[in-house]
């Protein structure tokens, strides 16, 4: 049984993978995760994001959910009729025959 080639080939495989990979010792230092696959970090390039009040966040939030609501209504109205037709298409065929 001469499978010390198949291991030295998983061997030299883990190794490259292995290289492949950027430093662990930047990530869990104050949890610095965005100049790990970057050459060039600065700081003032990350996105910036509004701060929005209680009141608006949850009048965004009922806006989100009435729309999603009639989304699902509407949807469901089209399964209905396309079930209906379905339904009418297949009893026309057996009648016919």
């Amino acid at each position: 049984m001469s499978s010390a080639g198949h291991i030295l080939d998983m061997i030299k495989r883990i190794r490259q993978n292995r290289s492949l990979l950027p430093s662990k010792r930047q990530k869990f230092k104050e949890n610095n995760r965005e100049h790990i696959y970057s050459d060039d970090f600065n700081p003032e390039e990350r996105p910036h994001f509004k701060i929005v009040s209680e009141e608006k966040l949850n009048e965004l939030k009922k806006q989100i959910s009435e729309r999603a609501k009639k989304e699902r209504k509407n949807e469901l109205i089209y399964y209905a009729i396309f079930l209906v037709i379905c339904f009418i298409i297949v009893i026309t065929i057996l009648l016919l025959n």
